[in-house]
């Protein structure tokens, strides 16, 4: 890992490979190593940039408040990267979609997987299931073990999901970050107030979504959000799935990551 200082400060990427930039985004319970499979699987092909959001794994702590798209642009400016696609997961599909609104010259495409959006709010039928009051008691007295249990289970897994279906190296992998997440830092950073839904009716790139069909409620209904409003979106839904579709399934998505590199995505729109 490298260290590049922004204006936010420090953070810690690694750069794999030659060819066209993916920049790989994590999620909100992990770091940089979430892609570390595809990373080694498409470095042969593409300049693969990995790298800690603020709050993150090696990165320095954040600001109280901040737009996490400062520092993905200082990055590309620091790299030298005039487009690059963007591959993300939950928080980092987030961000990568909000990059996309902020400077699409910037960004040749999009892929995300179990991806979140900044300022949405749907209405959630149904009572919260039982497992998410727990996993928020877990949190507020730091019960670690009881935080990575419950979040594997809901997260990984899927309350309706089987262990079976998770490798164990992904399960071990998922528990490791997320663990070192709560015992370095404690708390989630927190962002600017930040709202992309009026801007995605103009963001005239391709976006491949990926939602398993055990997600939560919310990043469900986010898949289907993004699906109707985005003008050049594909979404993907895989069964047996739950948030994290490159840890359960990893070379399926690969795969699926792969085959849209090579047959979807064209700069310009073309």
């Amino acid at each position: 890992m490298k260290d590049l200082i922004t204006g936010l400060g420090r953070i810690a990427y690694a750069v794999t490979g030659h060819g066209s930039e993916l920049v790989f985004l994590h999620s909100a319970l992990a770091d940089h190593r979430q892609w570390c499979e595809q990373v080694e699987a498409l470095s042969s092909n593409y300049r693969c940039i990995s790298y800690d959001l603020l709050g993150y794994g090696s990165s320095e702590n954040a600001p109280e408040t901040y737009d996490p798209s400062d520092t993905l642009l200082e990055l590309l400016d620091h790299l030298e990267v005039e487009t690059a696609t963007l591959v993300g997961s939950s928080l980092g599909g987030s961000v990568a979609i909000h990059a996309a609104c902020r400077f699409p010259d910037r960004v040749r495409s999009i892929f995300v997987a179990g991806t979140g959006l900044f300022g949405f709010q749907p209405q959630l039928d149904g009572p919260e299931p039982e497992i998410y009051r727990e996993y928020e008691e877990a949190l507020a007295h730091h019960d670690t073990t009881r935080i990575v249990d419950l979040a594997e289970r809901i997260w990984l897994i899927g309350t309706e999901g089987s262990e079976s279906r998770v490798p164990r190296v992904s399960r071990d992998l998922f528990r490791m970050m997320y663990r070192d997440f709560l015992n370095n830092r404690r708390k989630f950073p927190e962002y600017q107030d930040l709202d992309d839904k009026g801007a995605l009716a103009n963001l005239d790139r391709p976006v491949m979504v990926l939602i398993g069909e055990n997600d939560t409620l919310y990043c469900l209904k986010v898949a289907n959000y993004l699906e109707n409003i985005l003008p050049r979106a594909t979404l993907i839904r895989m069964p047996g799935v739950a948030h994290f579709p490159n840890l359960s399934q990893p070379r399926r998505l690969t795969e699926l990551l792969l085959q849209w590199l090579n047959e979807g995505p064209r700069d310009n729109g073309n």
